[in-house]
């Protein structure tokens, strides 16, 4: 037990500087209106804060880009969103864990929820760009091109997240038989 509350304290300590970084550079970001914001001090040190859009949204940041509209605003920091929800989520089940608590519903919520928003960030990252491309063309008369992408890290995420949905039924369904079995004398 004291295993797992100091693990628990480890892992919260990595999702809280985990989550900081990421809020601090979506503020960043959104603020500065810039992707990079950089630090360089005199002795050669230099430090950046900044996002970048990769994967399957690297072809639409660059249509966006080269059409002179804010890859940050459009992509990356919706991007971002669901990571920090994860992030949320996952503070959430390890302050559980270090109080003691590992089998009980509110557990069982969270990873219903971290396997339903992995589930749902699939189909965000595939569809999300190209619903992006066709508003933008609608209202902005533009003929840009559309494209729904997945690569293989997306499907992993899918599976994964499918995964994580099915462990918290399971949980669910042995937390009840617990349940049942106490309530038999």
């Amino acid at each position: 037990m004291k295993k797992i509350i100091m693990m628990s304290n480890v892992i919260l300590t990595l999702l809280f500087l985990t989550l900081a970084t990421l809020l601090i550079t979506a503020l960043v970001v959104f603020l500065n209106g810039s992707d990079v914001l950089n630090f360089t001090q005199a002795n050669g040190t230099r430090l950046w804060i900044g996002l970048e859009v990769t994967g399957s949204w690297k072809s639409t940041a660059n249509t966006l880009s080269a059409n002179s509209f804010n890859t940050m605003t459009w992509l990356a920091l919706p991007q971002m969103l669901p990571y920090i929800i994860i992030n949320l989520i996952l503070i959430r089940l390890f302050m559980l864990y270090r109080q003691g608590l590992f089998f009980n519903l509110k557990n069982i919520q969270c990873f219903k929820w971290l396997g339903g928003l992995l589930i749902l960030q699939f189909l965000f990252v595939a569809f999300y760009p190209a619903l992006l491309v066709t508003l933008l063309n609608m209202f902005t008369g533009s003929d840009f091109k559309r494209a729904v992408m997945i690569q293989d890290t997306d499907i992993i995420s899918f599976i994964v997240g499918l995964i994580i949905y099915v462990i918290a039924w399971i949980m669910k369904q042995a937390q009840q038989l617990q349940q049942e079995q106490e309530l038999v004398i």
